[in-house]
């Protein structure tokens, strides 16, 4: 569970591994936090995604005084029920303008990879760069999440081609 205290501190977070079909529990955390801060919170969430039933959620809790949504959209990576997509969870991508911080404009990109196709999966972060780029003609793109490159999802002979 989320502490409504940690999140205070930041304008922006984003969760992973959602499963809150409903949202309540998203809903609820962002009661909390409206009600412990003077600025005021929203969230934005992406479907569930995955291949199979198993699924999860991005949600993006932000405050809505500081930032706010200029799009979204889902990386197209391919057909899902063929079997010919990159991602398990494609990401979503949320371009958002803050027009108090010096850049006004900036794009983020969660991912929570797969582990045993983390490497590909990071890989292929460079084709969502680019399609980044020229939908919304900006490098102020963050890529951010869970990656698992660590222990040994990524090997080192993997890591030059990435």
């Amino acid at each position: 569970s989320l502490s409504p205290q940690i999140l205070l501190g930041y304008d922006i977070t984003v969760v992973q591994e959602v499963q809150d079909t409903d949202l309540s529990a998203v809903k609820k955390l962002i009661d909390q936090l409206n009600s412990a801060s003077p600025h005021p919170y929203s969230f934005l969430d992406s479907m569930p995604l995955g291949r199979t039933s198993y699924k999860e959620q991005y949600v993006f809790i932000f405050r809505s005084d500081m930032v706010s949504v200029l799009g979204s959209y889902y990386y197209d990576d391919g057909c899902e029920p063929c079997g010919t997509d990159t991602f398990s969870r494609e990401p979503f991508i949320v371009k958002f303008s803050s027009p108090t911080t010096q850049v006004e404009e900036f794009v983020m990109v969660p991912l929570h990879a797969k582990p045993s196709s983390a490497a590909d999966e990071i890989n292929a972060l460079y084709d969502v760069y680019t399609d980044v780029v020229n939908k919304w003609a900006t490098n102020n793109i963050l890529l951010l999440g869970d990656f698992n490159a660590d222990c040994s999802y990524v090997t080192s002979a993997q890591w030059h081609s990435i």
